[in-house]
């Protein structure tokens, strides 16, 4: 309720009976303890200052908004003011604290008019939907003494032993340990996985409801809420507000993480003893995965789970996050314009500026993962509900803060005086459109490799012996020279058996002037001579190449270990490599979304891995069309330790995860010279290609997004 309701004059109603006030715990700062008005029917704590409570004490049916300021201004010693009142009548009622006249169907009508439609509650509440199962209280009672023996030193000590103890064990297996196969691919396997993850989940559950049954509070229902319709365990305990001390709040947000640590202690025993199987792999899942994943998660304070109630009683901050943003805000509003406004809190600068910085990492934290949570959604629903879901998480959760604090800004656009904080909000913001429009970079940075311009393969043409090697590795060589000889015993043979089968063809043709029968089959004779001469001279080339040269003026980049004479080595067998000296070409690979800034010409560096090499000055000479469907640089490969992210398809072979294009670089005087290093060295070009402000490359990126999922 605002100034000027006409409902602002009328006599209070009666507050309901059942309602309770109860001293909070202290605060992180040290100041005094605030109230808490405690709504059985909600089963929600509602914290609330001296005023507030000075309201309360002071609140009597029929009394006018007036009486109640003077009553509680008079238990203040000081003015109230007609907002307060106003305020905290409208907080009351708001929250159904107040008895209607017309008893529960008016609370029911007040109910009915607060729901929304069930199109409009998903809207708002499908990324966390709460489902309660159980109402554990009974139970909890009956067995707390079992879980208080298994909680007391000497178990907490046992547990700490037994997670030792299988470290150690573990340790000594250490290879094995890490090569464990998660054989959660099976039916079985995945039963066995998921029961274990349903398992772990509940006895984190569990840790927290007996740890704030131990503490005298109330659970009154555990159940399943749905996480962007991905459902996890809840367990309410809401009546930990109710505890002073806050240390006792700390261990009951701590509880589920400490048993989860206890169920991985245990489990990397259990690894060191269980047989190979399916319950092996589920005992090093909860050693591993579960628990690291557990602590990530549950211990973020940027997370609303364990992690943030955490943080929440470390800093003595109760609804830590709503009052940080608050305070946040009023911060960005007063470093941008210094309006003036109050500060919301009245905390020392140290801790104020604690919570700020919170603040700002929390907004962060918020911007990816609802960008992320919306690309999720985008891409697990089909496409129409896809783009509706992604407008409504960017929309509701990205940009509506935005919009909401840029309508406040005008809104208040005259408290906004041009003083000088002003001018340099101003000038920050023209340099950051200036930097955003402004085509400033055109630097394109290529991962490539300078390869020398011809590289050949020594191999064996047959199966053969080795008879001598004339080369050693690093040795420069001339075209023609003798590298290594080879002999082989059957092509030996197979070589004089095809000569002596020749000589027997002529030998038939010399006699055959003197024999009719030759003479006869003259024709068929010469046929035959021609096939016997051309079987002598492949073989002879055969033989010829196991005498294995150079083709050309190079380097012996590599001989194959272990080859010495007398050695037997198979057809085709890789013996060493010989590569051209000198001139290199460049090749490298270049992403899409460079593309639009390479041109042929463009000029560039080769900087090597290996910086004693010296880089070198190159020009684009092309750039492909088409991009890879394999990546065929080995020295390149992700899976190689290289740079361009590939994934392995079985029948394919490496295959880019980001589309790239082949781009092939030379010296400008076509001398490209790595002098001393014949093998191929990996670096990195950097290419001045076109300009191109960041604004304009993250529009064509939107828009080839946008064209690629546009087909419905």
């Amino acid at each position: 309720m605002t100034r000027g309701d006409p409902a602002e004059g009328q006599p209070l109603t009666a507050l309901r009976e059942d309602l309770r006030i109860e001293r909070g715990a202290v605060p992180g700062d040290g100041g005094p303890a605030p109230w808490l008005l405690y709504d059985p029917l909600a089963h929600r704590y509602y914290e609330i200052d001296e005023t507030g409570l000075a309201f309360l004490q002071a609140w009597r049916t029929g009394l006018t908004p007036a009486d109640l300021a003077d009553a509680a201004g008079e238990a203040l010693g000081r003015a109230v003011g007609p907002d307060e009142v106003a305020a905290f009548r409208g907080f009351c009622e708001a929250n159904g604290l107040v008895a209607h006249r017309g008893g529960w169907q008016a609370l029911v009508r007040q109910a009915a008019s607060r729901r929304h439609g069930l199109g409009a509650w998903l809207l708002h509440n499908y990324l966390f939907i709460r489902i309660p199962l159980v109402r554990p209280q009974g139970f909890l009672d009956r067995t707390l003494p079992v879980a208080r023996c298994l909680a007391d030193r000497r178990s907490l000590a046992a547990i700490a032993l037994a997670g030792l103890l299988g470290l150690y064990l573990a340790m000594q297996q250490w290879d094995t340990f890490r090569a464990t196969f998660l054989e959660f691919f099976t039916p079985e396997g995945l039963v066995f996985y998921l029961a274990a993850l349903v398992a772990v989940k509940a006895l984190h559950e569990l840790g927290h409801a007996y740890t704030a049954t131990h503490y005298g509070c109330r659970v009154p229902s555990m159940g399943v809420a749905l996480m962007v319709l991905v459902p996890v365990l809840y367990t309410d305990t809401t009546d930990a507000w109710r505890l002073r001390d806050r240390r006792q709040r700390i261990a009951i947000d701590g509880a589920g993480v400490a048993v989860e640590l206890a169920v991985a202690a245990l489990a990397t025993l259990a690894w060191s003893f269980l047989p190979d199987g399916t319950a092996r792999s589920v005992a090093f899942f909860l050693a591993t995965t579960g628990w690291v994943m557990s602590v990530a998660i549950n211990l973020s304070p940027l997370m609303r789970f364990d992690g943030y109630y955490i943080a929440a009683d470390l800093f003595g901050v109760s609804n830590l996050q709503p009052r940080a943003f608050a305070l946040t805000t009023w911060a960005l509003r007063e470093i941008l314009f210094g309006l003036g406004d109050p500060c919301p809190e009245s905390w020392s600068p140290r801790r104020r500026w604690g919570v700020i910085a919170y603040g700002v990492a929390v907004w962060i934290y918020r911007l990816v993962l609802f960008t992320g949570i919306a690309v999720m959604v985008y891409t697990l629903a089909f496409k129409v509900l896809g783009l509706l879901l992604f407008a409504v998480e960017i929309g509701v959760f990205v940009l509506r803060p935005i919009v909401r604090e840029t309508l406040f800004w005008w809104r208040n656009r005259r408290r906004i005086a041009p003083n000088g904080r002003v001018r340099i909000t101003g000038a920050a913001l023209a340099v950051v459109l200036l930097l955003l429009v402004l085509p400033v970079s055109g630097r394109v940075e290529i991962p490539a490799i300078a390869e020398p311009e011809r590289t050949e393969r020594l191999t064996a043409v047959a199966a053969s012996r080795i008879e001598t090697v004339e080369v050693a590795p690093g040795e420069s060589v001339s075209a023609g020279q003798v590298l290594m000889r080879l002999r082989s015993p059957a092509l030996d043979h197979d070589l004089e058996a095809a000569r002596i089968r020749l000589a027997l063809v002529e030998m038939k043709q010399d006699r055959r002037a003197a024999d009719p029968q030759d003479r006869a089959g003259g024709l068929v004779l010469d046929g035959e001579g021609n096939a016997r001469r051309e079987a002598v001279r492949g073989l002879e080339r055969r033989h010829d190449e196991l005498v294995i040269r150079a083709a050309f003026d190079g380097i012996v980049a590599e001989i194959e270990p272990d080859l010495h004479p007398g050695r037997f080595v198979g057809r085709g067998e890789e013996l060493g490599t010989l590569v051209s000296n000198g001139r290199r070409q460049v090749r490298g690979l270049v992403p899409e979304d460079a593309m639009a800034r390479l041109y042929p010409g463009a000029s560039g560096t080769f900087v090597p891995d290996d910086l004693t090499t010296g880089s070198i000055p190159v020009t684009v000479t092309s750039v492909s069309a088409a991009a890879v469907a394999v990546v065929e640089i080995p020295s390149l490969l992700s899976t190689l330790g290289g740079p361009v992210a590939v994934r392995e398809e079985k029948g394919v072979g490496p295959v880019p995860v980001e589309a790239q294009y082949t781009v092939v670089l030379n010296r400008p005087d076509d001398e490209l010279r790595l002098s001393g290093t014949p093998a191929v060295v990996r670096g990195l070009v950097t290419v001045s290609g076109r300009r191109e402000s960041t604004a304009a490359h993250a529009f064509r990126r939107i828009a080839a997004v946008l064209v690629r999922e546009s087909g419905f």
